[in-house]
């Protein structure tokens, strides 16, 4: 048996309290459905999420993402984010884009987010990757940081 497919992204998102436009420079927190950031680097917010929107963003995060589309699921909800909220949707995008970005993109940006150098062990728990992939992204980063 098929399932009859419904209309899967709106052609625009649903505004904020039914009259703020939402971009990707708009904080929104997500009450239903998903909106997906896209960009280099694609991020997914699911209901309880907050997008803080792109200025909001540490700027190697930014960097990494830089986009302007926004795409929501049919029966996307959004509303106005708190200032809370925005604090956490930092978080979900720093997260998400970290394991996003290639090893030596990733190192670089967590080492600049965080302001030391990090193990092999801790980049490979951290961003996800391989041993491997940890110790070229390490060397890398000692080799074009040398003064």
């Amino acid at each position: 048996m098929m399932i009859a497919r419904t209309n899967v992204w709106l052609p625009e998102l649903p505004p904020i309290d039914g009259t703020l436009p939402v971009t990707v420079d708009t904080p929104f927190h997500v009450l239903a459905g998903l909106v997906v950031v896209e960009g280099r680097h694609s991020l997914t917010l699911l209901p309880g999420a907050t997008w803080p929107g792109l200025d909001a963003l540490p700027a190697p995060i930014a960097a990494s993402i830089m986009s302007t589309d926004l795409r929501a699921a049919t029966g996307t909800s959004l509303r106005a984010a708190t200032l809370s909220e925005i604090t956490a949707g930092v978080a979900l995008a720093t997260a998400q884009a970290l394991r996003s970005l290639t090893g030596t993109e990733a190192y670089a940006a967590l080492t600049a987010l965080t302001g030391h150098v990090h193990t092999p062990r801790d980049a490979m728990l951290i961003l996800d990757v391989s041993h491997e992939t940890a110790m070229r992204a390490l060397k890398h980063y000692k080799e074009t940081t040398r003064g």
